[in-house]
């Protein structure tokens, strides 16, 4: 059965049933688990009320009449059957049929009770009266009264709980005024606890207790149990019942008169001889702490003395065992007295050690060798043997020696530590000055003549359509792409048109004759060679924590005219901030949207998605899962994900464009650049891994994600939508909301930022990232890029190897694209430049996939291909890599055979989910 949902006209009819005519929001939110405080304001309607903590019915009560009665007023709800009818006749149409019903005159008896149920306590209690049940039969009768069990009340008025709860809170106040009387006659208005429970019971003064009306501390004891509870008024003085409780319990001076005599002559303190008899057999006598202290003994060993009735003693009136001053005295001058009770002594091995100046090993090794194996030794079983001392007087000497040696060398330790530390903060700041120096001003002689335009808009707004028909007309300039799909696309696409474009990326390199302009991977861009325009697409990647410092490269470096940035509106703040501070001219050109698109009102269904469907899902495994489901069921299906080669994106893609498949299943890589006309996209779920957690989507995410449904001139509109109805809800909620602004792009070092740091390269990135060396007034807008991966690889480099390829190489062999699988492979090939041989070629494999390990050893041979070319295209390590052109051959031949291997049946696990 569904849970019941609270709505304003089921609201309303449990009012018109509860006799107080109100309720608290907690009782609903109890009864129906899926309400919200956010959506108690949308229950009220002009009969019903709400005044932030009650709903009420407005023509029964008022905002003043709850509060009057809030304090015990306990409204119920009334009975609501699984298909959410309320039972039972409302209040107003019981008070019409008890009018129909009441006498015409009332008894003596009966005209009494009526009128005490319209006083305070709202009940009648029949039990203090001469009134039978019988005699009140006609107001049964007619409902104007109800029994309980103890109270008669008005059951058109006061729910029971509410009675309950107002008898409750009068038989707290009468005992409440009892114990009050009670305790204003004592000092401090305080009694011990039992006292008070003789009074009201255990329950009673539990209730007072969550009353208020008192409260309970403790008095500690010189006897047992050491503690006693008392019970005070809350009205009072804590103080002054505290001290009235220890007055009270304290013991009486003349019970120490019998111990004066044991205590003896011989004060532990002349001056202190004493006022009081307690204090006088105090003065002359030690507890067992007191003097292990006074001899420099453990307690244990005193204890153990006064056990074997080597040392006499007593209990005081207040049960603690006391050694007379004078024995005391008398052990401390006799040497002979002291080392009786030294014998005693447990020793712990560790001192042992180091009073021998022998690690604490062997000192185990030897007290094995003579049978002992305990943490702590006697005294009597150990002197004079390996050289210690033969009295523990000698011994405790030497080693507060030693320990005070240990301590000095300690000390000695922690001063150069500490002097060190200072030393290296000192260095750091300094180092940290002159990275802030060496920091780009990002001024040069053309900036007057600069323009940046800046084009902001949702997805499929036709903003770097815009931009692209600028560069077209260019006789020169750069596009700059985050992937090599999208800088391949515009590379055909403006071929296509006639302008002629060159493609360069990390791993290969396409000249065209006679083009002047070049589409890139952003990493690729040469500032110095900017052209007449640049096109800088993506610009939300700034705050990339991994590859932001190529944007706000290529933003703030560009020497072009006028630069064409393309980015959501999240990124425009951020821009423009930039732009200022490199005093760069900026225009801003808002794009709306060019298709129009909705949230669907229900989820889809998995085996009915319709046709032009994007199926995201957050997962290479789902998505290799949901493509074998979807082909069980007879669907054409493509698959993008991050892990496959561009070329084969690209194919998967082109094959949905053009009708060959009706659904394209696809990871996050969807929402930046592939052309993808789709009139649907679908959430199968809505949270990902982010690298560290498990988390939500952001609205951002949702947006750019959702917004490659309905493609201009592609798709008539878009929807988008989701398998479960929580998921809908959340993609809806995140689709509308606002998108968080971008507040920081990032930056990476420079080789000559990384010159100035000491150390290896793997410490010069760690402390470069450190340092943070920003300026200030770039603080907030600029951090640091991340840098874990750079300084993974360069923790496999030694300072040899370092050495040998210098630091600028070294620092370019680290920028690699790798991954944690392809380290390895990395690491043999950054050997083979040290040692000046030729890059290892990847592993020779069969194309043959019918798996997805087979799809797995393919997709990682290719990110081998993938570092091999990227290294062959750097002018530092190209002559290592000779085979270049055979390793692109064979790359293309493994991307041919993932693009047939997903045109097939793959061997996977189903997904978790198949419908909803």
């Amino acid at each position: 059965m569904p849970p019941l949902i609270l709505n304003s006209p089921l609201l309303e009819a449990l009012l018109r049933r509860i006799p107080e005519g109100f309720v608290h929001v907690s009782t609903l939110m109890q009864h129906f688990r899926g309400l919200q405080r956010r959506q108690l304001e949308h229950l009220t309607n002009e009969a019903v009320g709400f005044d932030g903590e009650y709903f009420y019915l407005k023509e029964s009560v008022t905002p003043e009449d709850i509060a009057s009665i809030r304090s015990w007023a306990r409204p119920q709800l009334p009975n609501i059957r699984n298909d959410g009818l309320v039972t039972g006749e409302t209040i107003a149409d019981l008070i019409v049929l008890r009018k129909a019903g009441k006498p015409k005159r009332f008894t003596k008896a009966e005209k009494y009770v009526v009128d005490s149920l319209n006083s305070d306590p709202p009940y009648f209690d029949i039990s203090n009266s001469e009134l039978t049940h019988q005699s009140l039969d006609r107001l049964f009768e007619a409902g104007f009264l109800r029994n309980n069990g103890s109270y008669y009340y008005d059951p058109l008025k006061f729910s029971e709980t509410s009675i309950l709860e107002a008898a409750r809170r009068r038989r707290i106040r009468e005992m409440s005024d009892l114990v009050t009387q009670r305790l204003q006659e004592r000092p401090g208005w305080t009694a011990p606890q039992q006292e008070v429970i003789s009074l009201v019971g255990e329950d009673g003064l539990k209730e007072m207790l969550s009353f208020g009306a008192v409260s309970r501390f403790s008095v500690p004891l010189r006897t047992p149990p050491y503690s006693d509870t008392w019970v005070r008024l809350k009205t009072g003085d804590f103080q002054a019942a505290q001290a009235a409780a220890l007055a009270a319990t304290r013991v009486d001076d003349a019970a120490w008169g019998d111990f004066i005599l044991q205590a003896g002559d011989i004060l532990r303190d002349p001056t202190k001889p004493g006022e009081t008899v307690r204090g006088q057999v105090i003065a002359r006598t030690y507890t067992v702490a007191g003097a292990a202290k006074r001899l420099q003994l453990r307690p244990e060993t005193i204890a153990q003395a006064v056990n074997q009735k080597l040392l006499p003693s007593f209990v005081d009136p207040e049960n603690t065992q006391r050694i007379p001053a004078a024995e005391i005295e008398a052990v401390a001058t006799s040497e002979v007295r002291y080392t009786v009770l030294a014998d005693f002594e447990m020793v712990r091995a560790r001192d042992i050690a180091l009073v021998l100046n022998i690690p604490f090993p062997k000192m185990l090794r030897k007290l094995r060798k003579v049978g002992l194996r305990q943490p702590r030794i006697a005294w009597s079983l150990i002197k004079g043997k390996w050289g210690l001392p033969a009295t523990y007087h000698e011994f405790r000497q030497t080693l507060r020696t030693k320990i005070a040696e240990a301590q000095r060398i300690k000390e000695e330790k922690r001063r150069a530590e500490a002097e060190q530390l200072e030393l290296d903060r000192q260095r750091r700041r300094e180092l940290q000055e002159r990275l802030v120096a060496a920091f780009p001003t990002w001024q040069h002689e053309g900036r007057s003549d600069q323009q940046i335009v800046l084009h902001v808009g949702p997805p499929n707004s036709g903003k770097t359509h815009d931009a692209l028909q600028v560069l077209a007309n260019a006789s020169a300039g750069w596009y700059l792409a985050p992937l090599r799909l999208l800088a391949f696309e515009v590379f055909e696409r403006l071929n296509r048109m006639g302008v002629r474009c060159n493609l360069l990326t990390g791993e290969e390199h396409v000249d065209v004759d006679g083009a002047t302009i070049t589409a890139a991977t952003i990493e690729m861009f040469n500032p110095t060679r900017s052209g007449d325009c640049v096109v800088i697409d993506e610009a939300q990647m700034l705050a990339d924590p991994d590859r932001g410092w190529a944007w706000t490269r290529a933003l703030m470096e560009a020497q072009s005219p006028v630069i064409h940035v393309v980015s959501p509106s999240t990124a425009r703040s951020l821009i423009e901030q930039m732009a200022a501070s490199a005093a760069i001219p900026i225009v801003v050109r808002k794009h709306e949207r060019l298709a129009p698109i909705e949230v669907i009102e229900r989820p889809w269904n998995l085996r009915d998605l319709p046709e032009r469907t994007i199926l995201v899902a957050f997962s290479r495994q789902n998505v290799l899962e949901l493509k074998t489901t979807l082909e069980n069921w007879r669907r054409r299906v493509s698959v993008v994900y991050g892990s496959l080669p561009p070329e084969v994106r690209r194919k998967q893609a082109d094959r949905f464009a053009e009708g060959q498949t009706e659904i394209c299943i696809a990871t996050d890589a969807v929402g930046m650049g592939l052309n993808l006309p789709a009139d649907n996209v679908c959430f199968y779920e809505v949270r990902k891994f982010d690298g560290r957690n498990v988390r939500l989507l952001s609205p951002g995410e949702v947006q750019q994600i959702g917004g490659r449904a309905g493609r201009f001139g592609l798709s008539q509109s878009g929807q988008v939508g989701a398998l479960r109805r929580e998921d809908l809800n959340q993609v809806r909620r995140l689709f509308f909301a606002a998108p968080a602004v971008l507040t920081h792009a990032r930056v990476a070092p420079t080789v000559t930022d990384l010159e100035m740091i000491p150390g290896t390269l793997a410490e010069k990135l760690s402390e470069w990232a450190a340092l943070k060396s920003i300026p200030q007034s770039l603080r907030g807008a600029l951090e640091v890029a991340e840098l874990a991966e750079r300084v993974e690889l360069a923790k496999m480099l030694t300072r040899h190897d370092e050495a040998i390829l210098g630091l600028a190489a070294a620092y370019q062999l680290v920028n690699a694209p790798t991954r944690q699988n392809s380290r390895d492979y990395w690491q043999q090939c950054a050997r083979a430049i040290i040692e000046r041989k030729s890059l290892p070629v990847p592993p020779v494999s069969s194309s043959h996939v019918t798996d997805s390990i087979d799809l797995d050893r393919l997709e990682m041979y290719i990110s081998y291909a993938d570092i091999y070319l990227w290294l062959s295209q750097r002018r530092e390590f190209e002559e290592y890599a000779p085979d270049a052109h055979d390793v692109r051959f064979q790359r293309a031949e493994w991307s041919e055979a993932i693009d047939r291997a997903l045109l097939r049946r793959l061997k996977t696990r189903r997904p978790r989910r198949e419908n909803t």
